[in-house]
């Protein structure tokens, strides 16, 4: 059957027959973890740690924000968001470096979606470390991959998390910072520092990929059901 496929797939126009082989590939490869299934998802996450603040003051600062999905779903005075992304969406058209670099606003909450690469999600990270208002939270998307293709970077598939899992080690090899991973929505980070916060960089991991993730580093992260997640939030 496989020869057949494979005699057929000559004659057919090479961008067809790019498509298929992609699509071959990523049906076959097994997820090493799963997801919660439910209904909720990031933003319900974010507009429950926003809830705990004045609605008339709270501050919003999104990064990464792409069809807006989760931007305007956000309650809030549109004079009191700000989303950051340099191709589509959100109110400011340009990366987080160059946001964070004339930045001298402090928020409240601040969701991190951008360039899913562990380098920039790092900077982000420590950026909006130094942007948060003491009590806030800051939320990340992607942060458990299920398999290597969603992790590899660059991209090789539609659906991918790049490797910001390593920013949840490092996260969690930190001081004074309290945090957890709910295992829905592909893995939302839930970050709240308290003060004499310090980050802790692991240059180590720049070079690993998801055999050490899944086989070292997942099994000691602080991952969360989301019931557990609307608790930590909470208190």
């Amino acid at each position: 059957m496989k020869k057949i496929t494979n005699l057929i797939l000559l004659f057919i126009p090479p961008i067809i027959r790019k498509l298929y082989q992609k699509y071959s590939v990523a049906k076959s490869v097994k997820n090493s973890f799963e997801y919660e299934n439910n209904f909720f998802n990031r933003t319900s996450f974010i507009t429950r740690a926003i809830s705990k603040f004045d609605m008339k003051k709270c501050k919003y600062l999104e990064i990464g924000v792409c069809t807006n999905e989760v931007f305007n779903s956000i309650p809030l005075l549109p004079e009191n968001k700000i989303g950051v992304d340099p191709v589509s969406g959100g109110t400011h058209r340009m990366t987080s470096d160059e946001f964070f670099k004339n930045n001298s606003e402090k928020f409240d909450v601040i969701f991190i979606d951008g360039l899913h690469i562990y380098e920039q999600c790092q900077k982000d990270c420590i950026n909006s470390l130094n942007a948060l208002n003491d009590g806030g939270f800051i939320f990340f998307h992607d942060m458990l991959p299920r398999n290597y293709l969603e992790e590899n970077v660059p991209p090789k598939q539609k659906t991918w998390s790049g490797d910001v899992w390593k920013v949840a080690v490092e996260i969690c090899n930190s001081n004074n910072i309290e945090f957890k991973i709910a295992n829905i929505d592909r893995g939302v980070g839930i970050l709240r520092p308290n003060k004499n916060f310090s980050y802790k960089k692991k240059p180590e991991l720049q070079h690993m990929k998801f055999n050490e993730f899944k086989n070292i580093f997942y099994k000691d992260l602080p991952i969360i059901n989301s019931i557990e997640a609307i608790e930590f939030i909470k208190n």
